[in-house]
């Protein structure tokens, strides 16, 4: 019984963590959260705890950007400007009394100002420039 039990937890973080690159991914606390500034511009912010890698924070932001203007109507964003900062987050120890190390893990923060376009208020190939849609339809891994 015991070992079916194992068996049944190894499985089940397996099947939870199937779609992710590693492990960090599978149990991600990366949150975006996006700010209207005006009509066409947004900031959207994002920050990771210590396990989040910076690319990982970086995609959610991005996503969040693509999510932010269509739901509220546009089709396309140009980023204006991206902060990337690392935080200092909570730190570790381990190992024995004798030899004791300890690390700190930093928390990955990114970001975005965004402009918001409708279709006919830019030049699709406007360099630069990312439709919603495309960005929301990609992959995400």
């Amino acid at each position: 019984m015991k070992q079916t039990w194992k068996k049944a937890t190894i499985m089940g973080l397996f099947s939870f963590s199937a779609g992710c690159t590693g492990l960090g991914e599978a149990f991600s606390t990366v949150q975006a959260t996006p700010r209207m500034l005006d009509d066409h511009t947004a900031v959207i912010s994002g920050a990771g705890a210590g396990t989040d890698t910076m690319s990982s924070v970086q995609q959610a932001v991005f996503r969040s950007a693509a999510a932010t203007a269509k739901n509220a109507g546009y089709q396309y964003f140009v980023v204006l400007d991206e902060q990337k900062t690392q935080v200092p987050g909570p730190s570790s120890s381990y190992g024995s009394k004798q030899a004791r190390k300890t690390y700190q893990l930093s928390e990955p923060r990114d970001e975005l100002t965004v402009r918001l376009y409708r279709a006919g208020e830019i030049d699709p190939s406007h360099p630069g420039l990312f439709a919603a849609d495309s960005v929301l339809s990609e992959n995400v891994r």
